[in-house]
This record gives structure tokens, sequence and C-alpha cells, in this order.
């Protein structure tokens, strides 16, 4: 089987909303944000934000540049994997990041812990010389459960690598449990991380704690 890498196209957003929802459903973030929120409801969501975000990327309306790419099985002819790089060659500024700004949720969403989230994210990309540096952060990555472990996802990691050390900068990922080994293989190094109890939100009781891990890959790191 072929698996493809390409930029990702507007029509893709109703696909990739579906490969998201799959991905992250039974995180518990997810989980405790989107509990009683219906699964349709999620999926107009993502579609959405894939859309216009892809879109935004195509006419060049973001204030940095934002690579939506993806990996196809072309024997399926479907889209198991995806990632969203960004340039930030100003340093990292929260107001410009959508996964640190509160945006409109679906009836019935957690918005506390959605709002705490997104605090949480500023105050983690925003630390240290990220701030202030030019650098390229991978800030989105998902593949579909069923087609995991077949390097499609590392495929997207990679991408951005030999932009990064044309430039002599350093890439950055927040990573979760799932990811970090990942992220470790291909040349990412901790340089700090952050515990989030999700037991002090409404339907988070019993869950524990997650752990969220900011790591950094330097330049002409294998």
């Amino acid at each position: 089987m072929s698996l493809v890498l390409a930029r990702c196209t507007p029509s893709d957003a109703p696909e990739l909303a579906k490969v998201h929802l799959e991905t992250n459903q039974a995180g518990h973030r997810q989980q405790v944000i989107f509990q009683n929120v219906p699964r349709s409801a999620l999926l107009s969501m993502y579609e959405q934000s894939f859309f216009e975000g892809i879109t935004a990327q195509e006419n060049h309306t973001f204030s940095h540049e934002r690579h939506y790419i993806k990996i196809t099985d072309t024997a399926a002819n479907e889209i198991i994997s995806y990632a969203i790089w960004e340039e930030l060659s100003d340093g990292y500024k929260p107001e410009e990041d959508f996964q640190a700004v509160f945006h409109p949720l679906p009836e019935g969403a957690n918005e506390e812990m959605a709002r705490d989230f997104c605090a949480m994210t500023a105050r983690f990309r925003g630390e240290g010389e990220r701030s202030k540096e030019g650098h390229w952060l991978l800030s989105l990555l998902g593949t579909h459960p069923e087609h995991q472990r077949r390097g499609a996802a590392a495929q997207l990691v990679r991408w951005a690598f030999p932009l990064a050390d044309k430039e002599a900068k350093n890439c950055y990922v927040d990573a979760s449990v799932m990811g970090y080994p990942l992220y470790r293989k291909c040349g990412f190094e901790d340089v700090g991380d952050i515990i989030w109890d999700l037991g002090k939100y409404e339907a988070g009781e019993g869950r524990g704690t997650i752990r969220w891990v900011a790591m950094k890959r330097e330049p002409g790191k294998r």
C-alpha cells in the first residue's frame, strides 16, 4: 500500500473531521470536554475548523505560515493521518494561536475546562525563548486508530525538519503520553512539562491527571 504526503485542500475538511474525531475520542480531555455533545455536532465543529483553516492557508490570510498536510492511503483512497505545522518567524504569540484562543463550543460542552486548556496552551507554548525567537511548531497531529504504526505520523512529523534546518530554527511540540515515544524517536527532547488534574471538572471525577510534555528538536538533530 502506498502512503502519499500532500497538502490539504478545503474539500478534505469532512474527511479530516472524521479522522480527527476517531483519533481523539478516546482521550480523557476530549471525553470530559465533549461528553455531552452529540457526534454530529463535533463533526460539524471540526469540519468548519479545518475548512476555514485550510482556506486561510491557501489565501495566505494567516498572520504567519500555517501548513495543513495529510497522508493518504492510495489503495484505500482515504486520508489516514494529518498535521498542522506552523512557522512562527517572530516567536510565539498566543493571540495568533487557534488552540489558545477560546472559540464558541457546541451546546453541552464543558466550557470551563476548554477555557482552562486554552490558557494552559498559551502559557506552555510561550515559555522562555519561544516567545521571542523564530521557530516551528507542530500544533496538531493525528492518525486514525486503524492505521497507526504504519509510519504515517513520522512522515508528517519530519516534514518540517529540512525547512527548519535550513533556517537553523528549533522545532517544538506539546506531547501527550500517546505521542511522546514518536517524538523522542524523531529527535525531540524534553524541555518542560505540566500536570493537569481532570478531577476538578464536572464529568472528570475519577479520571486522574494527564501530563503534557514540551519538547524541542534542535536543527540537524536526527
